[in-house]
């Protein structure tokens, strides 16, 4: 056996073991709150959802949290209406952060609750620098945070000898894949990812309606959002970064949301030649949203690291304190940066 495969087992088993303490943890109790990121994706959201229907299952008592709450775009979810955007508990005897990168990306308002359990499971393909929790089940060669879950419900349904993989778990996690490979156009893709999407179909978890939901499915106003980021297009001399904005004044205009630029970066993105696409978003009384995209061959995780946020190599975000201009320039001139330090 070569070092390469010694080491792949090696990282096979030492994740084994924390899906076993995953399971020990989650057997043992009762109270469990579950928490995704701030400006949550299908990721975050199916995985939470996910394992609250799991959980439920095994007869936990179940807090679901998003800072952000839901988009209008994943509302359908099944068990959406569950997930809430605070809890004055602290009596949990669990808690599990799904796809964060790391636990300031919870939220100002849910960490600490999440730190208040006195077990924390981190479940996550972002593998970075804010590494927490006293049980880790982390792979970044997942292609989205959903292949973890799937196992460790799979793990759980064997220890419990109920049937965990519902419907409606399938239809959450195939949601995590469709958002987080781009409907499986994205160079995360895998085998491993096909054969998962294979078994949640099975499951009655049908790819088609999903991808119309989420990308097919935008109001009047979201669509002239898309325009008025398409109309602000810039892009740097080599052509080698873009990037677009949309203003407060932008929102405002068109009658639309923050959660209605879902998206809007994949088009800055899909300019020919282009290897990183940056979206600017401009929230009302908050940080500048960033989302960058990159094409194979740049890290834009890299890049949000330095703004404090995280993803990882294909697709990142950050937040940053306004004004936009400010942002714009900034995050531009590190992107453009690393991409010559690359080269």
């Amino acid at each position: 056996m070569n070092s390469r495969h010694a080491n792949q087992n090696k990282t096979e088993k030492g994740r084994a073991k924390q899906v076993d303490a995953a399971v020990q943890a989650i057997m043992a109790a009762r109270r469990i709150v579950l928490a995704g990121h701030v400006n949550p994706d299908g990721d975050t959201l199916g995985c939470i959802l996910a394992l609250a229907h799991a959980l439920t299952g095994m007869g936990k008592e179940v807090t679901v949290l998003s800072s952000d709450g839901v988009p209008d775009i994943y509302d359908w979810l099944p068990g959406a209406g569950l997930i809430r955007n605070g809890s004055p508990r602290r009596d949990f005897d669990l808690a599990v952060v799904c796809d964060a990168g790391n636990l300031d990306r919870v939220g100002a308002s849910i960490r600490p609750i999440m730190e208040s359990a006195p077990c924390l499971i981190d479940i996550d393909h972002h593998v970075a620098d804010g590494v927490f929790g006293s049980i880790r089940i982390l792979d970044s060669s997942a292609a989205a945070t959903a292949e973890i879950v799937w196992k460790l419900i799979l793990a759980l349904q064997k220890a419990t000898g109920s049937v965990l993989a519902t419907r409606d778990v399938a239809e959450c996690l195939m949601t995590g894949l469709i958002t987080d490979t781009g409907s499986f156009r994205f160079l995360n893709v895998t085998p491993r990812t096909f054969a998962l999407a294979a078994r949640l179909e099975r499951l009655g978890a049908v790819p088609a309606p999903i991808v119309d939901l989420v990308f097919e499915n935008r109001t009047y106003g979201g669509v002239k959002l898309l325009g008025r980021a398409l109309d602000s297009l810039q892009m740097t001399a080599d052509g080698k970064v873009a990037w677009a904005h949309v203003t407060v004044q932008d929102f405002t205009d068109v009658s639309a949301v923050d959660a209605e630029t879902e998206g809007i970066v994949n088009h800055v993105r899909a300019i020919k030649g282009v290897q990183v696409g940056i979206l600017f978003r401009e929230v009302p009384d908050k940080q500048v949203r960033v989302s960058l995209r990159a094409r194979n061959g740049a890290d834009v995780n890299r890049i949000a690291n330095v703004f404090g946020g995280g993803g990882h190599v294909l697709a990142a975000g950050c937040s940053v304190e306004p004004p936009l201009k400010d942002v714009e320039r900034a995050v531009v001139a590190e992107t453009v940066r690393q991409l010559n330090e690359s080269r």
